[in-house]
């Protein structure tokens, strides 16, 4: 095993300054697109004209206008709590104005409902899948298209499958589907209506640079034939790769309107925040004996991707990271790891030389350990439980902070309206910096996050890696489960990548390149990447 020196720097990369992640085994990264084919002289296919929308005292939107013609690729930027889904849920129908004017094709419109919308010919990808777990693929899709088959579903999921490599089994239940999985899902509901307006929130979020690449492919396409892209997303250097135009909101107002071709990553960040996003360096730190033992763990397939064999070690003082491509056994390792699926043999996970194989997620956080899940509604959190109840679900398993959640909003800044607000009530960025803090206030000896920045902006990537780096400088082990090479280069001190439900043995960070973990991750043989070490 190699070993790790306390005096190797990391730096999160945050969006503000981030490198483009180099494609994996087959492909080619995303290239910056051609000039618009978009007409700026033609009439704009949407018009939102001076819209505001408030939730009692808050005002989310406040006067926004934007013009979006056909063919156009337009960015919507800001940071989380910004205002930018409360804008799209508006155009939407999830949401309707206090006031101002929504107009498609010059004419004003009350769009009432999402049914409606589809019906105008508007589809979207919520960052938060609308989706229902206990029915298949092909029945979710139904329920939005009432007038196809179910056979007919199926063949056009597979047909867009291949032509997109957006591929997934149509007959497979959602609960079943990782987060990258579920993205496809969405994509591919909105492609079998035929837009001429797209709007999507995150898209990329929680995709492969394989997958992003051949979503850029489709959003290109879909432009050359005339429908208008409304794209939402904190990976900025995929806004510069894809977008002609640019509209940034900051606290519910425009505030820039850019060509992001003509802008650095950092320089739209600094629109978004309104000041230079600070970022958080890596102390030395000692790295020491293990403090989490996975020994040997397999996990038969339950619908899933069995786990075969895997072996690590997770020491005091560092951050491993476990990198690889949606759906090759993330979800199942953490189940495993967090307790949710209880093991046969006691002794294959050991938290600070305990065995801890066969205990329940509770009796696992008694013995030190601390969990974060991806999927903050539903998983991570309860929509439509408050915050200080979400504190309490994964603190009644040890002792109970008096005002604990009040406590994480102040201490990783969680912007939210009310004294004591609904889960489902915050920005995406917003709960999960409350989940991860949550999890860091119990200062566990071993914490285990899964894609602990998915759809965040730059500032709450900072602070969640801040708060991770810093619970590790304290002495904790922690593993991330990530997607993101950006994420694993800047915060992990060793890598190893999950493909097939099988394990590399970790490497240290710095010794490895991102090609190299493409190609792991691609399914390419370890003794394949000369130079590795």
């Amino acid at each position: 095993m190699s070993s790790v020196t306390g005096a190797m720097p990391r730096q999160p990369i945050i969006a503000a300054e981030a490198k483009s992640i180099p494609p994996l085994s087959v492909g080619k990264a995303p290239q910056t697109p051609p000039e618009s084919i978009a007409d700026t002289s033609a009439a704009p296919l949407l018009s939102i004209a001076g819209v505001s929308k408030s939730f009692g005292p808050l005002r989310a939107v406040d006067t926004v206008s934007l013009d979006l013609r056909p063919g156009e690729k337009h960015a919507l930027l800001g940071e989380n709590g910004a205002g930018k889904s409360t804008l799209v849920k508006m155009i939407y129908g999830v949401l309707q104005p206090d006031s101002g004017t929504i107009s498609l094709e010059g004419r004003p419109v009350r769009i009432d409902s999402p049914s409606m919308a589809r019906g105008q010919g508007i589809g979207m990808v919520f960052q938060h899948f609308s989706t229902f777990e206990a029915l298949s693929v092909a029945e979710n899709l139904a329920v939005v298209l009432p007038d196809r088959s179910l056979r007919d579903i199926r063949r056009d999921v597979r047909r867009i499958g291949a032509e997109y490599g957006l591929g997934i089994e149509p007959d497979r239940r959602l609960v079943d589907l990782s987060a990258g999985e579920r993205q496809r899902v969405e994509i591919i509901r909105c492609l079998l209506q035929n837009p001429r307006l797209l709007i999507m929130d995150e898209p990329t979020s929680v995709l492969t640079p394989q997958e992003a690449e051949a979503l850029f492919m489709v959003l290109d396409r879909l432009a050359e034939e005339g429908c208008a892209i409304l794209y939402i997303s904190h990976r900025l250097e995929d806004v510069r790769a894809l977008c002609t135009g640019a509209t940034v909101m900051r606290r519910g107002k425009v505030v820039a309107t850019c060509d992001p071709r003509q802008e650095t990553a950092a320089s739209l960040a600094e629109m978004m925040i309104g000041s230079t996003v600070e970022r958080p360096r890596k102390q030395a730190a000692y790295i020491g004996k293990p403090l989490l033992e996975v020994n040997d763990l397999d996990v038969p397939s339950v619908n899933g991707m069995a786990l075969k064999g895997i072996t690590f070690s997770a020491r005091k003082g560092e951050i491993l990271g476990i990198a690889g491509v949606a759906g090759e056994g993330q979800s199942e390792l953490f189940a495993a790891l967090s307790g949710e699926r209880p093991l046969r043999r006691h002794d294959t996970i050991r938290v600070d030389g305990r065995a801890v194989g066969k205990l329940d997620p509770s009796r696992r956080r008694r013995a030190g350990m601390a969990f974060g899940p991806e999927r903050r509604i539903g998983h991570s959190a309860i929509g439509d439980m408050r915050l200080s109840e979400n504190f309490r679900l994964t603190h009644n398993a040890t002792r109970a902070l008096r005002h604990g959640a009040k406590m994480v909003r102040e201490q990783f800044d969680v912007r939210a309206e009310g004294r004591d607000p609904f889960a489902a009530a915050l920005s995406g960025g917003n709960l999960q910096k409350f989940v991860i803090g949550r999890e860091i206030m119990r200062e566990p000896t071993v914490l285990i996050v899964e894609q602990p920045t998915w759809g965040v902006d730059a500032g709450a990537a900072a602070a969640i890696h801040e708060a991770l780096m810093t619970l590790s400088a304290k002495g904790a082990a922690i593993v991330v489960i990530s997607q993101d090479l950006d994420e694993i280069f800047a915060i992990c001190d060793r890598v190893a990548v999950l493909h097939r439900g099988t394990l590399s043995e970790p490497q240290v960070t710095g010794n490895v390149t991102a090609e190299e973990l493409g190609m792991l991750m691609g399914g390419a043989a370890p003794t394949a990447l000369a130079g590795v070490s």
